[in-house]
């Protein structure tokens, strides 16, 4: 009898320290997807069973300068489990958040350049998109960032082009041969919350995400998460 295939889990890293906690929250919606979150749900209502085989094996890496307690808005201490030093560099997945540049260390802006071009899919939400291009890794590309500070990106990163929607999808580096490397970068945290839940719409069966992730954090299935401004 042959062995069932293992998966292979999809690690996936946030950069955490100095950020807005809202923008890093979209990483929810990701977790509710993962084995841990999914085997928890059938241990209180059994016909959750019936996902199981859908259910992502995950690793997440939350990253800072170091493993002392990360500081957020508003006043949230939160412990890392890998430094920028130590993190691998060819995760499957990055989020990047909004952060004040004083809190932009060395440490972070290697990490980005040495694993922009080997991880297959970055997030970013509000000003992280600044923050990445601010290691100068964007040039070229379209993106977005927080409405409001639009005309600081342009003014402080031309060689960007900055467009004002909820989120941007463009091509980015990525060294892998097994597919194109994915960009997305969105406004506000909102707007990142629903680029992510879109993301996980597009990439897995729509059934499963809805049903173990967006309904139960009471997004409403049939409510527009587009990618433009209604004005």
């Amino acid at each position: 009898m042959s062995s069932p295939t293992t998966k292979k889990a999809l690690r996936i890293g946030v950069m955490m320290e100095g950020v807005q906690l809202s923008d890093i929250m979209g990483i929810d919606i990701l977790g509710n997807l993962s084995e841990t979150y999914i085997n928890a749900v059938i241990s209180l209502d059994p016909s959750g069973e019936k996902y199981k085989e859908q259910a992502i094996p995950m690793e997440f890496f939350y990253i800072a300068t170091t493993l002392d307690l990360a500081f957020m808005t508003p006043s949230v201490m939160i412990k890392p489990n890998v430094t920028y030093d130590d993190c691998p560099r060819d995760l499957d997945i990055v989020l990047t958040g909004g952060s004040l540049p004083s809190t932009r260390t060395p440490e972070a802006t290697k990490f980005i350049q040495e694993a922009y071009p080997k991880v297959p899919v970055w997030f970013t939400t509000c000003i992280g998109a600044m923050w990445i291009a601010e290691a100068g890794v964007l040039k070229g590309s379209k993106a977005t960032t927080n409405r409001g500070s639009l005309p600081m990106a342009r003014k402080l990163h031309p060689e960007v082009e900055w467009l004002d929607q909820r989120w941007v999808v463009d091509e980015k580096p990525y060294d892998g041969l097994d597919r194109k490397g994915e960009l997305w970068t969105s406004g506000g945290a909102g707007a990142g919350m629903d680029m992510i839940a879109h993301y996980c719409l597009e990439k897995f069966d729509p059934e499963f995400v809805n049903e173990i992730s967006l309904v139960p954090l009471e997004f409403e299935v049939n409510r527009s998460i587009g990618q433009f401004y209604n004005a």
